[in-house]
């Protein structure tokens, strides 16, 4: 499992310190707390991988652990995605309580 530590934050782009090589465009998660932030590698520098977090950051601090998925953004498609509401994470619209913008 490939790691890193978050180095800086600017609203929703984030500075990972990753421990080994990372891809553009790659999915990482960021622990905050007991949940994860879904986020993609936007940009690399050496060891710095500059992602775009696609929720909410407050909270979020130097230090934080980054977990990378080694894979690109991806849904699952099937019948029922022709009749449901989604956001670009796959999140159900019609589920969903509260309105992140």
């Amino acid at each position: 499992m490939r790691t890193g530590k978050v180095k800086g934050i600017i609203s929703n782009l984030v500075i990972v310190a990753a421990d080994s090589a990372v891809a553009q465009n790659e999915i990482c998660h960021i622990r905050l707390g007991k949940i994860f932030l879904k986020a993609e590698v936007i940009k690399v520098i050496g060891s710095d991988a500059y992602v775009q977090v696609f929720e909410n950051t407050r909270g979020l601090k130097v230090g934080d652990e980054v977990i990378f998925q080694g894979h690109l953004l991806e849904v699952t498609l099937g019948p029922g995605i022709l009749s449901k509401k989604y956001d670009g994470l796959q999140n159900d619209l019609d589920k969903v309580d509260t309105v992140f913008l």
